[in-house]
């Protein structure tokens, strides 16, 4: 082939191949939307897969009928593998009604399983509350009872994963910026894991700051309402 028509063709050939590339490059908006449903549809697929694993071990965790006088072992039963209980970033002050001050309070509750992941495992929980002065005490401040169906009520999904999100309403509001919340969560076969995280809030207009002297017990537990969402 002379030398001359294969310098004509060379152009030629590269043109065509990057109206290949640009045609392809004209559908990233629709691969992008297809890759998030996809996402979605994995998201959804586990917390169906989580909601099963669960419900099989409570079922066969379910205490079997005691003969008077005897006692019956659940052969091949064993506990939930609930490996660790933390607070998650969404505890903190909670602002009903958009002025400046927070109302109340927000805690976000995440068990994990064996593999990190967050699982509605069911249970009770335990909140208490602290308010930390500026020379650094922790008054009380707070204390609530949270039943499990009004966990299991609480129970919040997203991208970045789930937990019982419960909000509670002050017992004595917070005088300062800074809480520390503790929490204690306990299985129904009686295990309990416990956790802690220090938070900000807003406190409400008009609130004097309180001195150690104001006490170091705790007010006695709140059931929270049945209405929680």
């Amino acid at each position: 082939m002379p030398l001359w028509l294969i310098f004509f063709l060379i152009p030629a050939t590269g043109c065509k191949s990057l109206g290949k590339i640009a045609g392809k490059q004209e559908k990233p908006d629709l691969l992008e939307a297809e890759l998030r449903t996809r996402e979605r549809e994995l998201l959804e697929a586990r917390g169906e897969l989580q909601q099963l694993r669960l419900l099989t071990d409570v079922y066969q965790r379910q205490p079997l009928p005691c003969p008077p006088g005897g006692v019956v072992h659940q052969s091949g039963a064993t506990p939930f593998a609930l490996r660790d209980f933390q607070l998650g970033t969404g505890t903190g002050g909670r602002d009903d009604d958009g002025i400046p001050g927070d109302e109340g309070l927000q805690v976000v509750m995440v068990p994990k399983d064996e593999d990190g992941t967050a699982v509605k495992v069911p249970g009770r929980a335990t909140v208490m509350a602290y308010e930390i002065t500026k020379e650094g005490h922790k008054l009380p401040i707070g204390k609530w009872e949270v039943t499990g169906d009004q966990l299991k009520k609480s129970w919040k999904s997203g991208l970045l994963g789930g937990g019982y999100s419960v909000p509670l309403q002050w017992d004595r509001a917070p005088t300062t910026g800074r809480i520390r919340v503790v929490v204690r969560f306990t299985l129904q076969d009686g295990r309990e894991y416990e956790a802690d995280r220090d938070a900000n809030v807003v406190p409400l207009p008009g609130l004097a700051p309180r001195s150690p002297a104001f006490g170091n017990k705790l007010p006695p537990p709140t059931v929270v309402p049945p209405g929680l969402k």
